[in-house]
This record gives structure tokens, sequence and C-alpha cells, in this order.
């Protein structure tokens, strides 16, 4: 998505160096960096430009699924599957207020796990593991998982806040880095279950 990603690159472009002077030194080679992967922490990035609404989340696989290598078994393929489902309904993970009526415009799922073949049999994973090696160090190999969303909203005025609802759903993720800009100016920080609402 060209618009989202101009968007993001100006989102993070113009508040890293805010966000800078809060990250350890061996981490600050870019925004998105302040996670660096760390299990339990993400990053939601948010851009409110005139009617559109932008939102784009990236958080560890294992916080997500539980495991960040390809799918073992049929068991785990159903919940990479699941997980998929539920990213592609983004009213599971975050609420918006009625009153600006936001409509959901598109939906972009990236992680190395999704290009995976949707329906890898055994086969598929005997491959899989003969390319990547399955051992201790492929199983901690990381992997992240990106969510692309855009809303367009009829009044944007009042869209006021918007409440961060996935850590219901995930207690693996515990806590997300917030970078947002919006008519209002730039505003970053953190987001837990106890402090879930973004107010524009």
């Amino acid at each position: 998505m060209p618009r989202l990603a101009l968007l993001t690159f100006a989102l993070t472009s113009t508040v890293s160096l805010a966000l800078h002077a809060h990250e350890p030194h061996d981490h600050a080679h870019g925004s998105h960096n302040a996670a660096a992967h760390q299990h339990g922490v993400g990053t939601l990035d948010i851009v409110i430009d005139d009617k559109q609404l932008l939102l784009e989340l990236t958080t560890p696989a294992g916080d997500l699924l539980g495991f960040e290598h390809a799918p073992h078994n049929q068991a785990q393929r159903d919940q990479l599957d699941n997980l998929m489902s539920t990213l592609r309904q983004p009213e599971k993970l975050f609420a918006l207020p009625a009153a600006a009526q936001c409509s959901l415009e598109s939906v972009e799922l990236h992680s190395p796990l999704f290009a995976l073949p949707e329906h890898s049999g055994d086969d598929a994973h005997a491959e899989h593991e003969h390319h990547h090696g399955h051992n201790d160090e492929h199983e901690h190999e990381h992997a992240d998982i990106n969510a692309q969303y855009s809303y367009a909203c009829s009044t944007p005025t009042r869209l006021e806040h918007l409440d961060v609802t996935l850590f219901e759903l995930f207690p693996g993720s515990e806590k997300l880095i917030l970078q947002a800009i919006t008519p209002r100016g730039q505003q970053g920080g953190e987001l837990t279950a106890a402090s879930r609402r973004v107010r524009f």
C-alpha cells in the first residue's frame, strides 16, 4: 500500500529523534528498533490524514502464536490460519468511536510465516526443514508479524481516541510502543492492557 508506506515513513522519520532519547543506544538505529524483537513488545504506528486513518501493527510472532517457526503439525497450521483470520478483523484488535464513522478500506498482512504454503503437508514441512534446518538454533529464529489497516472516516473530528483491545486476545503481547501523527501533532508512548487508550 504505497500511501501507507509513505505516511509510515514520514511518521517514523519525524518521531524517531524524539523517541531516540528514550531508546537504549545499542537499539537506536531506527524508531521501530525500540522493540528490537523483544518478546512481549511490539509497535503501533497511527497516522490520521484528513479523513484517512492508518494503523500499522508489528509484533513478534511468538506473542500472538506462541511459536515463531514453520508450523510443525496440523494443530499449528490451524493456529496460524486462525491468527490470520483474526488479524483480518481489526475490530477484534482496536475499538474506534462509532461517531467517527470509520469504515475499513483495506488490510495487509506480512510475515515470513504467512509466506509458507497455506496447506503445507508433511512433505512441504520436510522440505522447509531441509533448507532451513530443524534444530535448536532454528527454533530460536525470530519472525515478526506486520498488519496494516486503512480506514476512511466520515467524521474525523469525532475520532478522539482509539482503544487497543488485542491485549485481551493475546496475553503474550504485553506492551506496544506507540508512534502517532494526527492533526494535533505527534505523540509517542507505551500501551498496555492497563493503559490501552490512545487519545488524539
